[in-house]
């Protein structure tokens, strides 16, 4: 599994998708702009519908949900990363 530092994603963040995968209540209380979300539970399931033209940055609230996506991402053909620390770990927070 690829990680992704905070720092690194900051530097370039037009190169990534943003991919929040926390659960849609998560997701309201404390929106990432830009982000397009898409709970873990739905993965499986709607992993289509991801944009396959840049790299995905993956992002939950610890990095754990994001951890398991990215798994399965990888393990479907995409180029994945996982934010490290997930939103917990983002500057600013």
């Amino acid at each position: 599994m690829r990680k992704l530092s905070w720092e690194d994603y900051l530097k370039a963040p037009e190169r990534y998708r943003l991919v929040d995968v926390r659960d849609p209540a998560e997701a309201r209380a404390e929106p990432v702009e830009d982000a397009i979300l898409m709970p873990l539970e739905r993965i499986a399931q709607k992993a289509y519908d991801l944009p396959r033209d840049r790299p995905l940055a993956l992002l939950c609230k610890g990095g754990q949900k994001s951890s398991l996506a990215a798994l399965y991402l990888e393990a479907d053909g995409f180029e994945a990363y996982v934010l490290e620390g997930g939103l917990k770990a983002r500057p600013g927070a």
